[in-house]
C-alpha cells in the first residue's frame, strides 16, 4: 500500500511552549488527550497521578488554552487494598497503580466527560506493586503488566468516577513465576510474554458511530532480557448519545469481532510505540505516528523518531516514512498531530497547516507549527 504522506513535503516550525509543562506541574507521560465539545470550546487533560498532577484545561486553540483546575477523583490509586474503588482487574487481580490519561470524550447530549486511562501494575504500588517476575519497586526491563480504565465526570472534569476496566490482552496479567492473588488461575509461561492491553490513543469518528482505540501490545522475552515485539491494534465501541459508554469491540481476523478484555486480537500494523491516529482532509487519508523500536540499542527501547504510515480505512496501513527537520530525523517517545482551531475536532486536519505535540516520559510538551506543501 501506497504511503501517502509520501507525496508531500512536511516543514517542522521551532518549538515552542505548549499548556502541558512542568512549570505547573504537569508531567504528562504519554500523547495528551483532547477533544472539542459541542459548544466549540477546545478540552484537555493532561499529567499524571504520581507526578505532579492531573488537570483540565481549555480554551479556543492551544496558543490560548489555559489550566482550569486540578482533578480530584473519587477514588484512590496505589495500593491494591483500596486502589479503583477495590474494582479488580477482569482476571481477578486486585488493581493497583497510577492513572495515565491517553483518551477524551465529551458526550454531546449529557456532556458527561469519559476519560480513557493507561494503567501498570509496576509503578506506585505503595508495596503492592508487581512484573513478571514478582514484586517490585521498578519493573524489570518495564515488564509489568497493563490495562485500559474508564472514569467519568459529570462536572467538566474537576471530579472523576471510576466506571470499568474496558481493555485487557487475550493472556492474564501475570506469569508463572508470580500469582498476585488471583487464585486458581494459570498464568503466562516465563519466555517470551505479553504485557497487555495499553500505551494508546482514540481516534473518535466526527461524523461517524466509532470511537476507536489504537493499542500497543508489548511482548519480552524475560530470559534473553529484551523486548522482542512492539505493535499496534485496534478496537472500537459505538457511540452513544445518554451518557453511557458501551463495550469495545477488537478487530481480529478481519473484523470487529473479539471481546475487549480477554478476547484476540490482530495488529493493524507492527513495530510501532505509542500510535496516535488523524484525518487529513487535504489527502484524504488517516495519518499514524508512532515510534520503532531501538533494536541493537542497549541504551534504549524505544527510538525515539517519528514514522507516519498513512491508511484509508484504519485497518489497513502503509509502511512507515520517517519525518524529518532540517534534515535530520525527527521525533521523540511521543508525538501527536494535533489541529485546534474551531472548525473542527484536534484529530481532524481540513488544510496544511498544524501542530506536532512532542515529548518524552514526564518533560514537557513542546509544540512545533508544521505543514505539509
Amino acid at each position: 500500500m501506497e504511503n501517502l504522506f509520501s507525496k508531500v513535503n512536511l516543514t517542522i516550525g521551532e518549538a515552542a511552549d505548549s499548556p502541558f509543562m512542568n512549570k505547573i506541574g504537569i508531567y504528562q507521560d504519554g500523547t495528551t488527550p483532547m477533544y472539542r465539545d459541542v459548544d466549540g470550546k477546545l478540552w484537555a487533560i493532561s499529567g499524571h497521578s504520581h507526578v505532579g498532577h492531573i488537570s483540565v484545561f481549555s480554551g479556543t486553540t492551544l496558543d490560548d488554552m489555559k489550566e482550569e483546575y486540578p482533578i480530584c477523583t473519587n477514588f484512590c490509586v496505589g495500593h491494591a487494598d483500596y486502589a479503583f474503588d477495590r474494582i479488580r482487574y477482569p482476571e481477578g487481580v486486585k488493581a493497583r497503580g497510577s492513572v495515565w490519561p491517553f483518551g477524551l470524550y465529551i458526550c454531546p447530549k449529557t456532556h458527561r466527560f469519559f476519560c480513557f486511562f493507561h494503567n501498570e501494575t509496576g509503578w506506585n504500588g505503595k508495596g503492592t506493586a508487581y512484573d513478571s517476575l514478582g514484586p517490585c519497586e521498578i519493573p524489570k526491563l518495564d515488564s509489568d503488566f497493563r490495562h485500559i480504565g474508564l472514569m467519568h465526570s459529570d462536572d467538566e472534569g474537576r471530579n472523576w468516577t471510576f466506571d470499568r476496566w474496558v481493555m485487557t490482552a487475550e493472556t492474564v496479567c501475570f506469569t508463572e513465576n508470580y500469582n498476585p492473588g488471583a487464585g486458581n488461575v494459570t498464568g503466562q509461561k516465563m519466555g517470551e510474554i505479553c504485557l497487555g492491553s495499553g500505551d494508546f490513543s482514540i481516534y473518535i469518528e466526527p461524523d461517524g458511530d466509532y470511537i476507536y482505540i489504537f493499542y500497543n501490545i508489548i511482548y519480552v522475552d524475560m530470559i534473553a532480557g529484551h523486548w522482542t515485539r512492539c505493535d499496534t491494534y485496534l478496537s472500537r465501541t459505538r457511540k452513544r448519545t445518554d451518557g453511557i459508554m458501551g463495550d469495545f469491540v477488537k478487530y481480529y481476523d478481519g473484523a470487529f469481532c473479539e471481546p475487549g478484555n480477554f478476547g484476540k486480537e490482530t495488529p493493524v500494523f507492527r513495530n510501532s510505540w505509542h500510535p496516535r491516529v488523524v484525518y487529513f482532509e487535504e489527502l484524504k487519508c488517516y495519518v499514524a505516528t508512532s515510534s520503532p523500536l531501538s533494536f541493537g540499542d542497549s541504551n534504549k527501547i524505544v527510538a525515539d523518531v517519528m514514522d507516519i504510515r498513512t491508511s484509508t480505512d484504519l485497518v489497513n496501513w502503509s509502511e512507515p516514512i520517517r519525518a524529518k527537520r532540517a534534515g535530520s530525523e525527527f521525533g521523540n517517545h511521543y508525538m501527536a498531530i494535533v489541529y485546534d482551531k474551531q472548525d473542527r475536532q484536534p484529530n481532524i486536519v481540513p488544510g496544511k497547516e498544524f501542530y506536532i505535540l512532542s515529548n518524552h516520559n514526564g518533560t514537557d510538551v513542546l509544540k512545533y507549527l508544521s505543514k505539509i506543501d
